[in-house]
C-alpha cells in the first residue's frame, strides 16, 4: 500500500480501493503511523487538486482511463450511493471498456437493468445522451440531476 510513485500520482492505493469515501490525507496519516512512510508534499498538492474529497472519487475523473476503471470499480464494491451521479457519468467514459465495465458494476450494484433506459454501452456520445438523462430523472434526487459540465 506504500508505493510512492502512485501515491504521489494520485494512482489507486489499496487503502481508498476499500475506504472509498476518504480523502487522500486520511490515506497518508495511515501510512505514516502504520508503516512510517512519507511522502513528497509538493507532488501530492499537485496531483490531488481536492484533497478534502473522496480519493476514489477522483480517480473517476483522472484524464487516465485505467485509473477511471479502477476508481469506478472501487465505488461500485463499495457501493457508494453518494457516488451515483458520478457512476452515471462514468457510462459516458471516453473509452468504451470502462463504459462496458460501468455498466456491470452499475446494474450489480443497484440490482436493475439498464435496457430499459435504452442504455448500451457501445453507443456513440449522441445516442448516450437520452438514456443518461433518463437514469439521472429516475435514479437521483434533483439537486444531483445535472449532468456534468
Amino acid at each position: 500500500p506504500t508505493n510512492k510513485k502512485m501515491i504521489e500520482a494520485n494512482h489507486p492505493n489499496a487503502c481508498n480501493q476499500c475506504h472509498t469515501e476518504k480523502p487522500i490525507d486520511w490515506t497518508l496519516t495511515h501510512l505514516k503511523d502504520w508503516y512510517g512512510r512519507t511522502f513528497d508534499e509538493s507532488a501530492i498538492a499537485n496531483a490531488y487538486p481536492d484533497r478534502n474529497g473522496s480519493t476514489a472519487e477522483n480517480w473517476v475523473k483522472s484524464p487516465n482511463k485505467a485509473v477511471r476503471l479502477v476508481g469506478a470499480d472501487s465505488l461500485f464494491r463499495a457501493r457508494s450511493l453518494s457516488s451515483l451521479p458520478l457512476l452515471i457519468d462514468a457510462l459516458d467514459d471516453p473509452n468504451l471498456l470502462n463504459r462496458q465495465f460501468a455498466r456491470i458494476g452499475f446494474q450489480q450494484m443497484l440490482k436493475i437493468d439498464l435496457d430499459p433506459f435504452g442504455y448500451r454501452f457501445y453507443q456513440t456520445p449522441d445516442e448516450r445522451k437520452a438514456p443518461l438523462q433518463a437514469m439521472r430523472k429516475s435514479l437521483l434526487k434533483p439537486e444531483e440531476k445535472a449532468p456534468p459540465k
